[in-house]
């Protein structure tokens, strides 16, 4: 496989759109991108995650699995009456890009339970892709970043570089800050995510193009 896995620090901290304007960006450079969710939860299929997803990407929405109940995945099977399987998760997402270029987004943050076994980090380990740790820049975000740094690496895994994604609200000095100061720690690219008014491919295709040219992709 070839691309990227992108995960977090946390939930709801920007990993789909983030994720949707690295496909976006790749699609404008005519890569055939295949922009992947194997889990989602918190509401009917296909959700709108992989749904953000596959209109970046321009293909229709690919999710192995959408589970209705808003939490991990391994309870919101077990509360389903069923049971994710890491293996058929692994050859899922590897069908769904075949010989594309895969922009995976994993499901909450980096230790999330997938089964009572396994949870998001072994899947990501299983694909073997550089991972790209999206987090929210506000207080508290470097703890957040460095452990999720250490974790990624503890597992042989690639860092193609943290997204500090400036969500909504007023741009203040600490959000540079956290810039630096990541930067002088992870020894990988520390980028900066603008908010976007607009989830439009127009708007998404420029930020993910400097997030790619950022990694050096």
């Amino acid at each position: 496989m070839k691309g990227l896995f992108v995960t977090g620090t946390d939930t709801e901290v920007g990993k789909t759109v983030v994720s949707a304007a690295l496909a976006a960006a790749l699609r404008a450079r005519g890569e055939p991108v295949r922009a992947v969710k194997p889990v989602a939860t918190g509401s009917p299929p296909p959700g709108a995650d992989a749904a953000l997803l596959g209109l970046a990407a321009g293909h229709p929405p690919l999710v192995l699995r959408c589970l209705l109940e808003p939490c991990a995945p391994d309870r919101a099977a077990r509360m389903a009456g069923e049971r994710l399987d890491l293996a058929a998760l692994v050859d899922g997402t590897r069908e769904l890009v075949a010989a594309g270029v895969g922009v995976v987004e994993g499901v909450g943050g980096w230790r999330v339970p997938l089964t009572p076994q396994a949870d998001l980090a072994d899947l990501a380990q299983a694909l073997g892709l550089p991972v790209v740790i999206v987090a929210a820049n506000r207080l508290g975000v470097l703890n957040h970043t460095l452990l999720t740094v250490d974790a990624v690496r503890g597992r042989g895994l690639s860092l193609a570089g943290v997204v500090l994604n400036d969500m909504v609200g007023a741009i203040s000095t600490l959000h540079e800050w956290n810039a630096l100061d990541l930067a002088d720690r992870v020894q990988a690219p520390v980028l900066r995510f603008p908010h976007l008014r607009s989830q439009r491919r127009d708007a998404l295709v420029p930020a993910g193009e400097a997030l790619l040219r950022g990694m050096g992709l």
